[in-house]
């Protein structure tokens, strides 16, 4: 049964106090946490949401080496409140972010990772040259 409250999946690089300032958000604005391990990145993630998705295919992948927020069911005025709050609480805004979407609910959080990594290059202006 897929979830009807905020939710944040959150995987965490190991930076403690990143990691304080950002949960101290969530819970100031009623954000439920849902801690991801590096252990669950191989997961889809939309089964993090209750939702009813293939397991995505096991592949040999680099480390997730940048923390992730994968915000679920936060209307858009609540998600701007939210990375508001985030931003001046000072976590950087470095931390890759997404909402969950039909598509990337299917993604493993790898794929996820190197698909908002793209964006960001592209974003940037960072692109290889091809």
């Amino acid at each position: 049964m897929p979830v009807s409250k905020a939710i944040v999946l959150y995987y965490s690089t190991g930076d403690q106090a990143q990691a304080a300032k950002a949960r101290g958000v969530f819970m100031r604005y009623g954000v439920r946490i849902r801690p991801v391990t590096a252990e669950q990145l191989n997961e889809a993630v939309g089964s993090f949401a209750g939702l009813d998705v293939p397991k995505p295919e096991q592949a040999e992948h680099a480390p997730v080496e940048e923390s992730m927020m994968i915000f679920i069911n936060m209307s858009t005025p609540q998600l701007y409140t939210v990375l508001t709050a985030l931003d001046h609480a000072g976590v950087p805004r470095a931390v890759i972010k997404s909402i969950l979407t039909a598509d990337n609910a299917r993604w493993s959080f790898y794929h996820l990772y190197d698909e908002l990594k793209k964006e960001r290059a592209a974003m940037e202006g960072k692109l290889p040259k091809a």
